[in-house]
């Protein structure tokens, strides 16, 4: 809010007006401003587009927008495109180009908060908002500006009535002593709240990681939405590498050979992992083939209108956030 003069003055510190309240500062590191544009033109055509996603009020809904890329259109790389090995990383943004309408997505803040990714986007013509974990940037673990970031969007899609699509690869949130003086927990668990708080649809698909405190934050807190998964989806409370030294630590440490225990149990707990269990319980709804994903997501949001015109108007909000 001050410039460099006052700042030099009152701190001591010499500082240039980029350095203070650049693009940088704001946009990557600051996370105050959403989108950077090279200049005035892109400036508007970017508010422009943004608007485009929106309704006029409240009291309306988001404007329909081209319905000609087909609902049912299959895309034959998403068979491939999570690597068989769990430790690799994936192009998260080329799936989601690869599941909503062509050439449809409007990515807010892209620079903040890496370890997420939340665009605006279309499926079947109808806006959505898309909140998915980047594995390329933390393994897709939640820090603090991830946290943040995640918490305005639904605030805002909640606010203007667009439905929320989860693509969940996330171990959990943050950890270590950075992650703890940064307050991860708390800014975690707001998001979590508002999630919690939401009332528009959410639809909830699964990719692979879904662990802890910020998995859950991927779902609706009625089960009442939809949720599925891809064959390469785990979850639990926590992933098996780290949870076994946690859950067995007596078990471990007592073995003669400690660290070939810790590997045994890991491999047993394997082989009892898999996504159809959750599904035989009604944990998930549907273990889906991925190139099926864009069907199922646009018949969700086909469904999902009636619901959305019960609801128009201001939501209020209740209770403090932790």
């Amino acid at each position: 809010a001050a410039g460099p003069p006052v700042v030099e003055r009152s701190l001591g510190q010499k500082i240039t007006k980029e350095e203070l309240g650049g693009a940088a500062m704001a946009v990557s590191t600051a996370g105050t401003i959403d989108n950077i544009a090279a200049d005035e033109q892109e400036c508007f055509e970017l508010i422009r587009r943004y608007l485009s996603y929106m309704p006029r009020n409240v009291w309306e809904l988001p404007p329909l927008g081209d319905r000609s890329d087909p609902a049912d259109r299959v895309e034959e790389a998403l068979r491939s495109i999570v690597p068989e090995n769990r430790r690799r990383p994936y192009d998260m943004r080329r799936l989601i180009r690869l599941v909503t309408d062509v050439d449809s997505v409007f990515e807010i803040q892209p620079t903040y908060g890496k370890a997420l990714i939340t665009c605006l986007a279309r499926m079947n013509g109808h806006v959505v908002g898309v909140v998915a974990n980047n594995p390329n940037v933390n393994g897709g673990a939640m820090d603090v500006k991830a946290a943040r970031k995640q918490t305005r969007f639904i605030e805002l899609c909640d606010c203007f009535h667009i439905p929320l699509i989860f693509l969940v690869d996330v171990p959990g949130f943050l950890v270590g002593k950075d992650a703890e003086a940064a307050a991860t927990l708390r800014e975690g668990m707001r998001s979590v709240y508002v999630g919690l708080q939401a009332t528009v649809p959410i639809f909830t698909v699964v990719i692979r990681k879904c662990y802890g405190m910020a998995g859950m934050g991927t779902t609706d807190k009625n089960g009442l939405d939809f949720k599925i998964a891809w064959p390469s989806a785990e979850w639990g409370s926590l992933p098996i590498e780290g949870g076994v030294a946690a859950a067995f630590r007596r078990e471990i440490e007592a073995a003669a050979d400690p660290k070939e225990r810790e590997r045994e149990i890991e491999a047993e707990l394997r082989a009892w992992a898999s996504p159809f269990r959750t599904a035989e319980a009604f944990g998930v709804e549907e273990i889906i083939d991925p190139r099926e994903t864009r069907a199922y997501l646009c018949r969700f949001i086909e469904v999902a209108q009636g619901r959305l015109r019960t609801t128009l108007g201001p939501k209020p909000k209740f209770g403090v956030r932790p």
